[in-house]
């Protein structure tokens, strides 16, 4: 009996250590994400599969054309156990079958201190045209007012498929703490494997 208790006690310790390391990894270093909607095409499509890059969101800062993964909420707690706690929703959410409607993928368009403005089908960042060979279609500006100069603290973001893209044109600058990580890479579908950037 002793010896059977051992057993559950050590396997016990080895699940406990798993499930703290894929924690760490999970919500301080990187992650996967399945892309959920249409706002991103054509360089990211629904269902696409891409692994979420978090460790340099606490070292650099963020440049523009950069696509990165968001929370639609204006009060994200983005301490560590506020991460944990979303982790485990989402995994809860997974097993339920239940998407994540308040994830996004965007892309930096504006950083602090950039001036955004949109006219004529067109993006204009401090007085000059926006060159965006990604851009599915033309960019027309939607409820928020422009221009519009970035604060510290904020960044502009787009999604590339403009005409049915929720972004800052709709609910304006995101937070920093709003941003979940940097989508580095596209892991699946097979035949479209390769950088993000």
């Amino acid at each position: 009996m002793k010896k059977i208790l051992f057993i559950i006690l050590d396997y016990s310790k080895v699940v406990i250590i798993a499930f703290v390391i894929a924690t760490l990894i999970s919500t301080q270093l990187f992650t996967f994400s399945k892309v959920q909607q249409r706002s991103m095409q054509n360089t990211l499509i629904h269902g696409d599969t891409i692994l979420i890059e978090k460790i340099s969101l606490k070292f650099n800062a963020l440049k523009k054309g950069q696509i990165v993964v968001l929370l639609d909420e204006k009060n994200v707690d983005s301490s560590f156990w506020g991460k944990v706690v979303r982790l485990y929703k989402d995994m809860y959410g997974k097993f339920t079958r239940k998407t994540n409607e308040n994830r996004l993928v965007k892309r930096v368009i504006a950083l602090p201190g950039d001036e955004i403005d949109i006219f004529d089908g067109k993006v204009f960042l401090n007085g000059e045209e926006l060159i965006e060979e990604y851009a599915a279609t033309k960019t027309y500006p939607r409820n928020f007012e422009l221009p519009y100069t970035v604060k510290e603290g904020e960044v502009f973001v787009l999604g590339d498929n403009r005409e049915v893209s929720k972004d800052s044109r709709e609910f304006g600058p995101i937070k920093n703490e709003q941003i979940e990580g940097i989508a580095v890479f596209r892991i699946f579908p097979l035949n479209k494997i390769g950088n993000l950037f």
